[in-house]
């Protein structure tokens, strides 16, 4: 197996996030957004679209990347206003990590 096929294969064995907003919850249900892992593709895309606002860029990987229980986006483009004006700026800081991070060699093998 080639090293592009090792790399690939690897990337493909990465696991959907599941991340846990208790700060949102519903009633005693603490809400939950599950995020496949990023590509470089898609964190170049996220960037263009933030124009190197930081900020911005956090939003942005939240409409993008955060899903349902089902596969389906939570947020999209036209909720870009209230995540940058009437959401928890450490909330959506985290949320957003959370989809950009990528898990450490530990965390892989304890799944």
């Amino acid at each position: 197996m080639s090293l592009i096929d090792k790399a690939k294969a690897h990337f493909d064995s990465l696991e959907i996030k599941e991340i846990e907003i208790p700060e949102w919850r519903e009633g005693e249900e603490v809400l939950k957004v599950y995020a496949k892992p990023l590509t470089l593709a898609e964190m170049s895309k996220l960037q263009k679209l933030a124009k190197d606002d930081d900020v911005a860029l956090m939003a942005y990987c939240c409409i993008y990347k955060a899903l349902d229980s089902d596969g389906e986006k939570v947020f999209d483009l036209s909720d870009k206003h209230a995540l940058m004006n009437g959401v928890d700026k450490d909330v959506l800081a985290r949320v957003a990590l959370e989809i950009m991070s990528t898990p450490s060699v530990e965390e892989q093998a304890k799944k």
